[in-house]
C-alpha cells in the first residue's frame, strides 16, 4: 500500500526546518549512507546529523510524523530506524534501488519521504515507486508525505532544474506484515466513520476491542 497524507507539517513548521537548513555548511555527500549497489545510484546531498541545525529540525520532523494519527494507524509504528534530510540540486538523482531491510540494527518495514520543498521549485526530482510492476509518479506539496514498503523498488529522478528538500525515513512497525498492516487500517477507519456517522458506543467498542485483540495477535 502507497499512502499520501498531507499536512504533516505545518507552514510555520515548514519555515523553522527551512530556515535550520539553510546554511551551506551543513551538507554533505549523501552517497555515504548508501550500503552496496546503492551507493553506486546515489548522488545528493545530506544535512550532517551531527550539525545542531540539522539535528532541530530532524528532531521536529520525527516528532510531528509521530504524532499525525493516520501515519499511526497506517504503519503502527515502533521505532523510526533512521531520519534523514537530502537536498537533490541541480543533475542529482538516485538510481532505482531498495532500501536496506535493517538499519542501524532496526528492521525496515515502511519507508517515507516528506516533503519540505514546493513541487515549483524544481523540475524533475519525483519519487517513482514500482509496485508490483507499476510505476507510481510522487512529488507532493511541501509538508505532505508518502509512506510506502520499504521492499518496493523506488527511484529519484533527476532535478533538471532548482533544488529538492526533502526529509527521508524507515518505521519498524509493531505488525511486520503489510497484508496485516493494511487489514488494520481499514478496520480504523470503519472505526472513524462509524464514530462520524453516530453509531452505537457499544458497536463501536467490540470492533475496537477486535482491533487491539487482532494487534496483540499479529504483533512481534
Amino acid at each position: 500500500m502507497i499512502l499520501q497524507i498531507a499536512d504533516i507539517l505545518d507552514r510555520s513548521a515548514l519555515a523553522a526546518v527551512r530556515e535550520a537548513l539553510s546554511g551551506e555548511a551543513i551538507w554533505e555527500d549523501g552517497g555515504a549512507t548508501a550500503k552496496g549497489r546503492a551507493r553506486a545510484a546515489k548522488n545528493n546531498l545530506q544535512a550532517r546529523p551531527s550539525a545542531p541545525a540539522a539535528k532541530g529540525a530532524m528532531e521536529m520532523i520525527s516528532a510531528a510524523i509521530l504524532a499525525n494519527e493516520t501515519l499511526r494507524a497506517a504503519a503502527l509504528p515502533d521505532r523510526i530506524a533512521r531520519l534523514m534530510i537530502n537536498r537533490y540540486d541541480e543533475g542529482m538523482e538516485y538510481g532505482a534501488h531498495v532500501d536496506a531491510p535493517y538499519i542501524d540494527g532496526v528492521r525496515t518495514d515502511l519507508s517515507f519521504t516528506l516533503f519540505l520543498g514546493d513541487p515549483s521549485d524544481y523540475d524533475g526530482g519525483a519519487l517513482v515507486i514500482d509496485s508490483a510492476g507499476a510505476e507510481d509518479e510522487i512529488k507532493l506539496p511541501a509538508g505532505s508525505l508518502v509512506l510506502y514498503p520499504s521492499t518496493f523498488l523506488h527511484r529519484v529522478e533527476r532535478v533538471a532544474r532548482g533544488s529538492r528538500l526533502a526529509a527521508v525515513g524507515w518505521i519498524r512497525s509493531r505488525v511486520r506484515s503489510t497484508e496485516r498492516r493494511a487489514m488494520l487500517f481499514d478496520l480504523e477507519r470503519s472505526l472513524a466513520e462509524l464514530a462520524a456517522a453516530g453509531a452505537p458506543a457499544s458497536v463501536r467498542d467490540r470492533l475496537a476491542n477486535l482491533r487491539n485483540n487482532l494487534i496483540r495477535d499479529f504483533g512481534d
